[in-house]
């Protein structure tokens, strides 16, 4: 699944735990606007999210996957628009490791 939009996600390799870490940055163009258009920027990439994921041609893996970053960017969406969020640096979520599901598949 390509991501076209405020972030670009890693993922890294499963811990011991068998656990996922997802790096999240903020792409270049994103931080280079002003705090008063990265909001609605924002918003619109999540409103482009809920429409791709609601696509009926899409296959399950990649809706799954979509629906994990929809997820997360509602999560930081009002952070983002109150400016709290440190766009230079690298966000980190772990994820918990599904019987089945491989997250690599998702993202790549």
């Amino acid at each position: 699944m390509q991501i076209n939009g405020p972030i670009k996600v890693a993922v890294v390799e499963p811990s011991p735990e068998g656990n996922y870490e997802l790096h999240i940055t903020f792409a270049d163009d994103f931080r280079a606007l002003d705090l008063a258009r990265q909001g609605p920027a924002f918003r619109s990439y999540l409103a482009e999210l809920h429409e791709d994921v609601n696509k009926p041609d899409l296959d399950d893996r990649t809706r799954q996957g979509m629906l994990l970053i929809q997820q997360i960017c509602e999560q930081l969406a009002e952070p983002v628009e109150q400016g709290e969020i440190p766009l230079s640096e690298t966000l980190v979520v772990e994820i918990q490791r599904t019987p089945g599901v491989n997250l690599a598949d998702f993202l790549s």
